[in-house]
């Protein structure tokens, strides 16, 4: 503690807290305006910066308009280089630049600063600004550096490649002299002592209004690299030779270089030294006066305050105080309060000591009820632990037996239908048996029945795969609109007159990516489903509604439905028909789920439509109501790359003709499954074509190296030791031309992945027909790859 003051010193310090906040007062206006002038000094700064930059952006904008425009030349796309240099000197001519033509291996074509045929290879510091041009396909600047034959400091502007058909083949580069930005930088016309310069992104000077010689071409301060990290800006800092400054840069938005204004800071903080000097002189014609008046009253105010203590002293000792008589009024009431405040302090003292003694006890008793209620809360708390330990069992007891419902369904359903399949491939084949060894010929409809139960197995197995989202996929870009016009006539076929059907197509609808042919089917099914959802079809009062629109879903409602928000092609299908319950409407997509009689429906339609969807990374929605109708909403993301939309559906029917082979095409089919080798090989011959197999691929690629001859190679994918992959590609690595036809039963192998195939893969799935493979192995042999330019 500081030890007490004489009275006169506190009334001096009195005035003078009264003088301080006028000076205060003072003091601030003059800050604040020599801050507003600092704070305009410092954006004017930055502003100049500013305007430099734009300025240099403009510059280079107009080198880059110039080299576009040139890169359209006919000359330069002839490849005819006299006409394009006579063309690239008019330019130099014209505006000071030096024009350069050379190849994307960064060999030199010509250039401006040689004549024709002479021009020397691009500097090594232009290979990294040449890479990223090819790899980024946009225009770039280069940083300073040293031209080959002078060593003078330049940079250059790089356009965008220049293709001659689809390839790359040159860059157009224009060389530009440091001094060539000396007249813009000069430009700007900055005040008397302000100094502007250009730095590119290497911290390297390019150019300085004053001084240039001596400061081009060198690193700038770390000081300033340190600071100018930010788009603009303004800093206090020293430059290169050590003196305080102030910087305000902008960065080239073009160019990623810097441009940057430099004041000495003396100049800037010159109005808040003046309001400095100003303060100091206010503050002495003020202060003296206030000091000789704190002096004089303070000695007459301690005389009576002596005369007060000596009564306080009084007091403090027992003794009787009389009036004390002092000329300050306040002072001898003070005196007189003295004496009766000293009787209520020993009052209020006794009062304390009881008030103390209550709050203890009180105290006491509100630590014991604490203690009891927390003690409750701890038992409750325990309680609520077990109780939740018990409904967490319950749940994953409850999700179990869901989950077993679930497969229970799935393989009930499975067997159901396949054994109903088998027992009439078996019985059909047991009946053929037994009339063949009895010598009779009619067989033809065992033989149908047998093979329409066969391929409902098959069906029924890609069913089970786009359910289950394993079906390889083969997308495409779609038109959705001319996917749904070409389907139309296909569909009136199927729903039959007594339902209108009606399309209403969006107009500039976007494009998906999906497998056509799923897509064509899931309509298809739809369609279906809603022809048997209306009944009384015979007054013509049906209706089947199929909209196409753009849509967008947001990324609350993707994030229920677990796929990504964005834009999505909607592709929906609305009936009139009966509806559904809420019961029916949540089961509707369960495998083997249907509503229709017995031997009407399989129960795997809309499952499939969903897993296809799903799989295409997309949703599925129905929205239904009974009474009114269903409407199955269809969202499939849009397609945003190039290629040419697939719009029509295909023609699915089967031709009465197979198409056929000839001796001279030899196909190598190797299986390693015996039985299905020999079916293969005996179906191939009975098309017309010579056939080689092989259990094996290292069988395989022996009879490839003695017989040239062979046009495909039909090939299993799942094998021992080499797989279908691995020998595909070392057979196309002897035999370039050779033709590969990939087949299997199992979804994920080297040919599919994320249930899409290979971008060129040709593709026939286990089990095939006669028909399937006559049609795809003679669409493989026909096919011609496309040609891309070198």
């Amino acid at each position: 503690m500081k030890p007490p003051r004489p009275l006169r010193w506190q009334f001096l310090t009195l005035f003078v807290g009264l003088l301080v906040p006028t000076l205060l007062f003072v003091g601030v206006l003059l800050w604040r305006f020599a801050a507003s002038e600092r704070t305009r000094v410092e954006q004017d700064v930055q502003i100049r910066a500013h305007g430099l930059s734009v300025a240099f952006d403009r510059e280079i904008h107009g080198v880059l308009s110039t080299l576009q425009a040139l890169a359209t030349s006919p000359s330069l796309a002839a490849h005819d280089l006299p006409p394009f240099y006579a063309q690239m000197q008019e330019i130099t001519r014209l505006q000071g630049i030096n024009i350069n033509l050379r190849r994307i291996d960064g060999t030199a074509a010509m250039t401006t600063r040689a004549p024709l045929g002479t021009a020397a290879p691009a500097p090594p510091a232009l290979a990294e600004i040449d890479g990223e041009v090819l790899r980024t396909g946009v225009a770039v600047v280069s940083n300073v550096f040293l031209t080959s034959v002078s060593k003078q400091p330049v940079f250059q502007i790089v356009g965008a490649p220049i293709r001659i058909g689809e390839t790359p083949t040159y860059l157009l580069a224009a060389s530009l002299d440091l001094d060539h930005l000396v007249a813009t930088t000069r430009r700007e016309d900055l005040p008397s002592g302000w100094i502007g310069s250009l730095v590119d992104r290497n911290g390297i000077v390019a150019v300085r209004t004053e001084r240039q010689e001596d400061f081009v071409g060198k690193l700038t301060s770390s000081d300033f690299r340190t600071h100018t990290v930010d788009d603009a800006g303004r800093y206090y800092g020293r430059n290169r030779v050590g003196q305080d400054v102030l910087v305000g840069y902008g960065k080239s938005k073009l160019t990623g270089w810097t441009a940057a204004v430099v004041v000495d800071r003396e100049l800037a903080e010159a109005p808040l030294q003046r309001s400095m000097m100003i303060l100091v002189g206010v503050g002495l014609v003020l202060g003296l006066p206030v000091v000789g008046i704190a002096f004089g009253v303070g000695q007459r105010v301690d005389r009576a305050m002596r005369r007060l203590g000596d009564g306080a002293e009084a007091i403090g000792q027992g003794s009787q105080v009389e009036a004390i008589a002092t000329p300050i009024l306040e002072v001898n009431r003070i005196g007189a309060a003295l004496a009766t405040a000293a009787l209520q302090l020993q009052a209020r003292t006794r009062e304390r000591e009881v008030a103390e003694l209550a709050l203890r006890d009180l105290n006491l008793a509100l630590e014991d009820r604490v203690a009891a209620r927390t003690q409750e809360l701890d038992d409750a708390n325990r309680a609520l632990i077990v109780e939740m330990q018990s409904r967490e069992t319950a749940e994953a007891q409850l999700r179990q037996l869901q989950k077993m419902e679930a497969v229970g369904q799935l393989t009930g359903g499975i067997a159901h239908d396949f054994n109903n399949m088998l027992a009439i491939v078996i019985g059909s084949l047991n009946l053929i048996r037994k009339r063949m060894a009895r010598g009779e010929s009619d067989i033809e409809r065992f033989i149908d029945v047998a093979t329409d139960g066969a391929n409902r197995a098959a069906s029924l197995t890609q069913r089970l795969l786009a359910f289950s989202r394993q079906q390889p996929l083969a997308p495409e870009p779609i038109d959705a609109n001319k996917l749904v016009s070409g389907m139309s006539e296909i569909l009136r076929r199927t729903l039959g007159g007594g339902i209108a059907l009606e399309t209403v197509l969006a107009g500039g609808l976007w494009r998906t990516h999906a497998d056509v042919s799923q897509l064509e089917n899931a309509i298809l099914n739809l369609a279906v489903n809603a022809r048997d959802a209306m009944p009384d079809t015979d007054t013509g009062s049906g209706r089947l509604t199929i909209e196409t629109a753009n849509a967008h879903l947001d990324e609350a409602y993707a994030r229920t439905v677990e796929i990504s928000p964005g834009q999505y092609v909607l592709v929906a299908v609305t009936d009139s028909g009966t509806g559904m319950t809420p019961e029916v409407l949540a089961k509707v997509f369960d495998p083997f789920f249907t509503t229709k009689p017995v031997g009407k429906g399989t129960g795997l339609g809309l499952s499939q439509v969903y897993g296809f969807v799903r799989q295409s990374k997309g949703h599925a929605r129905i929205y239904s109501e009974p009474g009114q109708g269903t409407s199955v909403k269809l969202y499939l993301p849009r397609f945003y790359g190039e290629g040419e939309a697939a719009g029509s559906p295909k023609d699915v029917r089967l031709t009465a003709v197979l198409p056929l082979g000839c001796r001279r095409e030899i196909v190598l089919v190797v299986e390693d499954e015996e039985a299905l080798r020999l079916l293969s090989v005996e179906a191939l011959r009975e098309l017309g074509y010579s056939v080689r197999h092989a259990e094996s691929g290292v069988a395989a690629l022996r009879i490839l190296d003695s017989q040239p001859d062979i046009a495909l190679l039909f090939t299993d994918i799942v094998m021992a030791e080499m797989n279908g992959r691995r020998l595909a590609e070392e057979a196309i690595r002897r035999r370039p031309e050779l033709k590969v036809l990939y087949t299997t039963g199992f979804t994920r192998n080297a040919v599919v992945h994320n249930g899409v195939l290979d971008p060129g893969t040709h593709f026939l799935p286990k089990p095939f027909t006669l028909q399937q493979l006559a049609s795809k192995v003679r669409g493989v042999l026909d096919h011609v790859p496309r040609q891309v330019d070198a």
